[in-house]
């Protein structure tokens, strides 16, 4: 009874699987065995915000300009060396690229993906105005929720703002 119970919990987890499911985790597999194989530095801290902006913030011209002035002037006494940026300018030149084409893949499983929604989507909203209408004869009442739960459905997601705490509520009407 247990061992019969522990199936149906575990196919109750996992969603229903249709004719798209085993392509796209084939690929997503590929993607994140990609991702584990990139050379990567070994310090596992996450980055700040402000680190990612002045690391975006700094060009490569910028690191090229600040190796030439190494080189230029020996005596500076700067705590960088002139092959660990230039190891960095090779760095970014070669796996740039690697960069925009793996961002050129998403901008086309996002258009891909959405060009299919939109088909469906024009019919829904089709099929909603029908239901509106359906609503409004006898028959339809025992569909109004359902016509009111997708009118919920498409209509456009507002943020909320977060409502003050109790005690601030209390300062404010004073």
């Amino acid at each position: 009874m247990a061992k019969e119970n522990s199936v149906v919990n575990a196919a109750a987890e996992e969603p229903a699987a249709n004719r798209y499911t085993a392509d796209a985790q084939e690929r997503r597999l590929h993607l994140r065995a990609l991702g584990e194989e990139f050379p990567d530095d070994a310090d596992p801290r996450t980055l700040t915000a402000s680190e990612v902006r002045l690391a975006n913030g700094t060009s490569i011209e910028a690191l090229e300009r600040a190796a030439r002035l190494i080189e230029a002037t020996p005596n500076l006494g700067t705590p960088a060396e002139v092959a660990a940026i230039r190891d960095m300018i090779a760095f970014e030149l070669a796996y740039g690229g690697v960069r925009d084409d793996a961002k050129a893949v998403a901008r086309r499983i996002d258009r891909s993906i959405v060009r299919r929604k939109l088909k469906v989507a024009k019919i829904v909203r089709v099929i909603y105005r029908l239901g509106k209408g359906y609503v409004t004869s006898d028959e339809g009442d025992a569909v109004r929720p359902l016509v009111e739960d997708l009118g919920r459905a498409l209509a456009p997601q507002r943020r909320r703002k977060p409502s003050p705490p109790p005690d601030e509520e209390v300062k404010a009407k004073k």
